[in-house]
């Protein structure tokens, strides 16, 4: 009879430890969501910041949207530049004198984990010439101590 409660009372324990372990996504999801919205918050203000310097043609500003490493790469329609002093070298040349005003729509976030999101959205450029390019990007952007900061920018 001891074997017979013995073992009852293992299969209780093993039951309550899977119950336990099947509810804890559900119970961590709420802090997820909560967590997440506040990074979507904190990407649009910065994707936001970046389009105001942009328009304002500070380039320094606009830059700390990236993330200042060697990794971080930047994609256009003809090259691949690898690291953030090579990307604002880029921008320099390419963007010599007005910019154009900058505007952004149709702006997706999803995150891929607590510490990294993919941004999917369109540009938008209003040029002196009466010019109005646009064109779809994504970013995949980290969270470092220092903030959100975009990782990879593929801008066709």
């Amino acid at each position: 009879m001891n074997a017979l409660v013995r073992e009852a009372s293992a299969m209780s324990f093993v039951i309550r430890c899977a119950l336990i372990v099947l509810t804890l996504p559900f119970l961590a999801a709420p802090a997820q969501a909560a967590m997440f919205a506040r990074g979507s918050q904190a990407i649009e203000v910065l994707l936001n910041r970046s389009a105001a310097a942009w328009n304002r043609g500070d380039l320094t500003t606009f830059m700390r949207s990236y993330e200042n490493s060697p990794q971080t790469v930047y994609i256009s329609s003809r090259e691949v530049i690898h690291g953030y002093a090579n990307i604002r070298a880029h921008y320099a040349a390419a963007h010599p004198g007005a910019m154009g005003v900058l505007s952004l729509s149709d702006l997706a976030i999803r995150p891929l984990g607590v510490d990294y999101a993919v941004v999917v959205a369109r540009w938008h450029l209003a040029m002196a010439d009466g010019k109005k390019p646009s064109g779809l990007f994504s970013l995949v952007l980290h969270r470092s101590a220092a903030g959100w900061g975009i990782i990879t920018d593929h801008s066709p």
